[in-house]
């Protein structure tokens, strides 16, 4: 039985040696991976609701920094692994796109893999459930990043940074090459900083309906690009290698589009901080993965394809070290939070954000095409520009107006005529509010 549906999911164009390799080629024997990742996440969406609901696992309005009215179920995404991980579990019994003589000819995913995102999962669905320290998330994200290493994964990932320096430094210096302990050590660093960055990346712009499901989705059709232009470009490397970017990249957007539909506002239900800092560590494993090409621009590439969670989160720390406020202190100046309080409604300021990461994307996928010289002055200009633009629409100094309660017979301080200025934000403060990440 076991073969008799191996065959049949294997019944797509094969790869003919000597032939140029297609896109078509490349993801043809994969895209059943989407199919089970969308059928599933869309599926077990409204079981998760029914599931909280009935066990009371909601989250609750506070009038302060949530943006929603009623209460709204959790658990979305719970749904969203699942979906994930039926993709990941189809995908054995999927043949390559092209034969590699001498291997097995079927799909293997890396188990370490699945191991770090259980992990992640395990950890938002506690902190969802009972509340976490920014300090115990970020232990756990880390023994997420270390499985990823001893799996193999992101082991040599700046090598393409550090290799090309061997060349440069012995010709000035007469230094030894760089031994492989510093590249191992280097890459293990950034890893970890990889994994931790764009999960915290992600739960922070988890912060209106349908905006980090919507940008990671588009974020994934980004890296499902990079992933089918390495299998085409770079014949020489494990068809299974190649195979694998292309299956993870599937399987995250066909469980992301599988539940946003029920999280677009208004929504139904929310993918907590299970779902957010799971999408953020498959992201940073299709990352890694790109980085470990011999050109450099490849991670440019997929960075910048992340960048407007990054972005968000740089503004973040930048503001809170601006105005010595904690840096993992919860507050209502995001990039949404923002676009929010100057007169956009949440559906406006969600597409909005769809767009940015859709240019980020289209930006991403034209740097691989330049070379990498030209790709690092596009990154260097366009960010630069963003981060003086942020500063210069008050995006980074807080101007805040803080209500306080009079009684009636107070006669108020201020006059009719002093509204407050139009690029400050309204804040009410909570004083019983924990630090979160």
């Amino acid at each position: 039985m076991t073969h008799l549906f191996s065959h049949f999911l294997a019944q797509s164009e094969i790869y003919v040696p000597g032939q140029p390799m297609t896109a078509d080629t490349v993801i043809a024997p994969y895209i059943y991976v989407f199919y089970a990742a969308f059928l599933v996440s869309f599926c077990f969406t409204p079981i998760m609701r029914l599931v909280a609901n009935y066990f009371r696992i909601i989250d609750q309005p506070d009038s302060l920094r949530k943006m929603h009215s009623v209460p709204v179920a959790y658990l979305g995404g719970v749904a969203v692994f699942l979906g994930w991980l039926a993709g990941m579990a189809l995908s054995q019994f999927l043949r390559f796109h092209r034969p590699d003589p001498g291997a097995p000819d079927h799909m293997w995913v890396n188990f370490g893999i699945v191991v770090a995102a259980t992990v992640i999962l395990a950890l938002g669905l506690w902190d969802d459930l009972r509340g976490m320290k920014p300090a115990i998330k970020i232990m756990g994200q880390t023994a997420a990043a270390m499985i990823l290493l001893n799996s193999g994964i992101g082991t040599h990932v700046t090598a393409v940074l550090l290799r090309p320096l061997d060349a440069f430094t012995f010709r000035l210096f007469a230094w030894p090459p760089i031994p492989d302990s510093v590249i191992i050590v280097t890459s293990s660093m950034l890893v970890v900083f990889v994994v931790v960055g764009c999960c915290n990346a992600t739960n922070l712009m988890d912060g209106l309906d349908g905006l980090c499901g919507g940008v990671t989705a588009v974020v994934s059709a980004g890296f499902l690009f990079l992933a089918i232009h390495l299998a085409m470009s770079e014949i020489s490397l494990s068809p299974n290698t190649d195979g694998l970017r292309v299956v993870l990249a599937l399987a995250l957007l066909g469980a992301v589009l599988g539940f946003v539909p029920y999280n677009f506002n208004p929504a139904s239900i929310f993918m907590g901080d299970t779902g957010s800092m799971f999408l953020g560590f498959s992201c940073a494993t299709l990352i890694i993965m790109a980085g470990e090409r011999q050109h450099p621009k490849w991670f440019l590439a997929a960075m910048i394809m992340f960048a407007l969670p990054v972005l968000d989160t740089a503004l973040a720390f930048a503001r809170r070290w601006v105005n010595r406020r904690p840096f993992f202190s919860a507050d209502r100046h995001h990039f949404h939070h923002q676009m929010v309080a100057r007169g956009y409604s949440v559906k406006q300021t969600v597409i909005i954000s769809y767009f940015l990461a859709l240019a980020f994307a289209s930006l991403g996928a034209l740097i691989i095409f330049m070379r990498t010289r030209y790709a690092v002055a596009v990154y260097l200009v366009i960010f630069g520009g963003i981060i003086v633009a942020a500063y210069k629409m008050g995006m980074v100094h807080e101007k805040s107006r803080v209500a306080v309660r009079k009684t009636l017979s107070t006669p108020s301080s201020m006059a009719i005529g002093d509204a407050p200025d139009p690029d400050s934000v309204l804040e009410i403060p909570d004083r019983l509010q924990t630090p979160t990440a």
